[in-house]
């Protein structure tokens, strides 16, 4: 069983090796998303978004992302908007504790 990703480095060549641009700078430019932790649990992460697509000044919003053990990623949650940073890592805490 694969334990993960050491970090967001390993990850980003993961997802780029399956073919996948999560990570590329055509989809952060546009999503205006900020990667915001280093892997937790060798799957997750959070990645920040402006609230508004296309409006840097509307605010952000944040999202527990996951990965496979091959690279694909996907929001958690069904893409559920955290108000902080904070509730996002606590979800994705709790997402590991009952792994």
């Amino acid at each position: 069983m694969s334990t993960g990703f050491n970090n967001i480095a390993e990850l980003k060549s993961a997802n780029e090796a399956k073919g996948h641009t999560w990570f590329s700078n055509e989809s952060t430019d546009y999503h205006g998303t900020v990667t915001e932790t280093e892997v937790l649990g060798g799957f997750y992460f959070v990645e920040s978004s402006n609230l508004n697509l296309g409006e840097p000044e509307s605010g952000r919003v944040f999202r527990a992302v996951g990965a496979s053990p091959e690279g694909v990623v996907q929001y958690l949650k069904g893409g559920d908007k955290f108000a902080t940073l904070e509730e996002a890592v606590a979800y994705i805490d709790g997402v590991i504790a009952d792994r």
